[in-house]
């Protein structure tokens, strides 16, 4: 559409002198190029031809000012009927005006129209000023709650998201453990959660199969992350799990056991763990009360550490 786009006013005479003529005169100063007859219709000129040609095939947009008046005219219905016509041939915008309280005619009924009585002369301009340079007209748009902010992001929705971060946090800050509903809220105390949509989160990174939980009368607690998810979710946080991946199967071959590993935490130590032997690199695990794991190394994970 150009910079001043061309607005053809379809209306009947008798609506000029209580609408049509001001609200054409203020199209234009709010830089719609507004063609109205009496205008642009000189003694001599073809009427039809000044209409259809110069006027309606022109125009970018067709404006129908509707009134007890105009739509009992045929010379209007003709109007609207080439304006319908350019909008399936070319996509030309139609936009109705009412002024009274009439019946939208059926070719229009599926439009969203003006109306004089809701908005008033100049509200009535300002609506399809906004519509044709795209202004907005919602309300200031503001700044996302808190928690769809936090990074790293994990999951597509900013909740489940929020709930996994502070659920990694709080395990790594204690070195392992279950973590709770509760506390969850309390951690996120900053956020506008309620304990309602954490218990939502918390379910549904459940049904994800991305955590473990466990449910009382008092809520739900994530017991633990499930090994894969724990892992890349370090690795999104930039931690190299592939690399403590092959430092453990390789102590795991040396020493038999992980006592004596301590490149990470307990809860990454039994993710790593549960990880290879899932891999059938390590078999016959056991663990102890200290979180030490046993395990020889396989055939398979002997040749994957000489590798190395």
């Amino acid at each position: 559409m150009p910079d001043a786009p061309k607005a053809f006013i379809s209306h009947a005479s008798e609506d000029k002198g209580r609408f049509v003529t001001e609200f054409a005169t203020n199209l234009r100063a709010a830089g719609i190029d507004a063609w109205v007859d009496e205008w642009e219709i000189r003694a001599g000129d073809s009427l039809v031809d000044k209409v259809f040609a110069h006027g309606i095939d022109k125009a970018d947009v067709f404006i129908v000012v509707l009134s007890n008046t105009s739509i009992t005219k045929p010379w209007v219905a003709e109007e609207l009927d080439a304006g319908v016509i350019r909008r399936i041939q070319r996509g030309t915008r139609i936009i109705p005006v009412l002024i009274d309280d009439v019946e939208v005619p059926p070719a229009l009924q599926h439009l969203r129209y003006s109306s004089l009585a809701s908005l008033g002369p100049q509200g009535v301009v300002s609506d399809i000023s906004g519509t044709l340079f795209s202004t907005d007209v919602a309300p200031p748009l503001g700044a996302p709650p808190a928690y769809s902010r936090r990074a790293p992001k994990l999951l597509p929705n900013p909740v489940d998201d929020a709930v996994m971060n502070a659920t990694v946090d709080m395990i790594l800050e204690n070195g392992a453990g279950s973590v709770g509903s509760r506390q969850l809220l309390e951690r996120l105390a900053d956020l506008d959660l309620s304990h309602e949509l954490v218990e939502e989160a918390i379910s549904s990174l459940a049904d994800q199969r991305l955590v473990e939980v466990s449910r009382s009368f008092g809520g739900t607690t994530i017991t633990r992350l499930r090994p894969r998810v724990w892992l890349a979710v370090l690795r999104k946080r930039g931690i190299d799990v592939d690399g403590l991946h092959d430092e453990l199967l390789t102590h795991f071959v040396n020493h038999g056991s992980s006592g004596g590993f301590d490149e990470t935490d307990r809860e990454t130590l039994h993710a790593l763990v549960s990880v290879l032997e899932m891999e059938r690199l390590i078999g016959r695990v056991t663990t102890t009360l200290d979180g030490t794991a046993h395990a020889q190394a396989t055939v398979a994970g002997q040749r994957a550490a000489r590798a190395l």
